[in-house]
């Protein structure tokens, strides 16, 4: 091995090690989140803990934003997801501190976020509205997974620069389904699916369900302060802009956090 070599071998190790600190700083803050689902009962509200899935969905960096290195983690309950959070970093010097966190609910109950270093969050609509898809089911994990692909194409999105709606970027889809859900009781099938409009930011977020007695319907969720506008075929469905109108809304929420 030459010298020039061994110092590439040494600056590509020294890469992996930045990258691995980097990933354990964003998963620290998020083994600390609790997310429970909400219910009616005669004896008042209950909470039911839902289930972090270990590692990250997905990893991504969003240079025009600032963004260095970010991740997204889901919640679940019952074999589907129920919860996003994107835990960001930014470059030195973009905002007043480096952590952005952005949570979105993804589930069609009631939600309740908890941080250790932020006020707690509770949804007052649920996250997803599902609507119906005339597909039929694919009999195999492998057939549907082909099909929800096929599926995920058939949507478009732009992202909406302005509250008017007339600076417009096209989004493009993720190629891989960010996570893929377990046969469970409740759920035969999906996924989620990712739309991004800068860098590889999933900034809207597209669930495909599969209920164990039913048939294929999906679900949109955004995450971003920008507008969204996502397409299938004649339907529209838009979520507004709102950067600058505050930082807590309904089903979602973004803040920075005290440490």
């Amino acid at each position: 091995m030459t010298a020039a070599h061994v110092v590439l071998s040494l600056a590509l190790l020294g890469q992996s090690d930045d990258k691995k600190a980097s990933l354990e700083a964003l998963q620290k803050r998020v083994d600390t989140t609790r997310i429970f689902m909400l219910s009616k009962d005669p004896n008042g509200d209950k909470r039911e803990d839902s289930k972090l899935v270990e590692k990250p969905i997905f990893r991504y960096s969003d240079e025009l934003r600032g963004i260095e290195d970010a991740a997204i983690w889901l919640w679940s309950a019952h074999g589907r997801p129920v919860a996003a959070l994107k835990v960001e970093r930014y470059r030195e010097g973009r905002l007043k501190t480096p952590w952005l966190y952005c949570f979105a609910s993804l589930s069609s109950e009631l939600v309740r976020a908890e941080w250790v270093d932020a006020k707690p969050f509770q949804a007052r609509q649920p996250g997803t509205v599902w609507r119906q898809l005339d597909d039929k089911p694919g009999s195999t994990r492998a057939a549907r997974l082909l099909q929800m692909r096929e599926m995920a194409r058939r949507f478009s999105a732009e992202l909406l620069k302005d509250a008017e709606g007339k600076q417009r970027m096209q989004m493009r889809l993720l190629t891989q389904p960010l996570f893929r859900y377990e046969e469970s009781e409740e759920v035969l099938d999906g996924a989620v699916f990712g739309f991004t409009g800068t860098g590889t930011n999933p900034d809207a977020l597209l669930l495909l369900d599969l209920p164990s007695k039913g048939s294929w319907r999906f679900g949109i969720v955004g995450m971003t302060a920008e507008g969204l506008r996502i397409r299938l075929q004649e339907r529209v469905y838009e979520f507004p802009f709102t950067a600058g109108t505050g930082t807590v809304f309904d089903s979602w929420c973004y803040f920075h956090p005290e440490k």
